[in-house]
C-alpha cells in the first residue's frame, strides 16, 4: 500500500469520528489530547498524529469551523459550521 494509499484509508476511517465530536463539542474548547483519545478508542491501530492531521483536512475541506485559542496548549474551539 502506497503512502497515498494509507492516508486515504485513515482519512475514510476516522473523519466521521472527528465529525462526530466536533458535533458532540459545538461551542466548547477542547484539547487535542481529547480529541485524539476519542478517536483512539474507535480506531487504536492509527498514528497518534492522524486525528490532528485529519481535523485540519476537514476545515480546509469546509467540513469543520474551529478557531486556535493556545496553540501551545492545544486549545481549540469548534464553531458552528459555516454553510458553504
Amino acid at each position: 500500500m502506497t503512502d497515498r494509499e494509507e492516508r486515504a484509508r485513515v482519512r475514510a476511517k476516522i473523519a466521521s469520528i472527528i465529525l462526530d465530536f466536533a458535533r458532540q463539542n459545538t461551542g466548547r474548547m477542547f484539547h487535542v489530547e481529547s480529541l485524539r483519545v476519542h478517536v483512539l478508542k474507535s480506531a487504536p491501530d492509527i498514528a497518534p498524529d492522524s486525528p490532528g492531521r485529519i481535523l485540519r483536512l476537514l476545515r480546509q475541506q469546509g467540513k469543520l469551523n474551529y478557531v486556535v485559542i493556545d496553540r501551545r496548549d492545544s486549545l481549540y474551539l469548534f464553531k458552528a459550521r459555516v454553510p458553504a
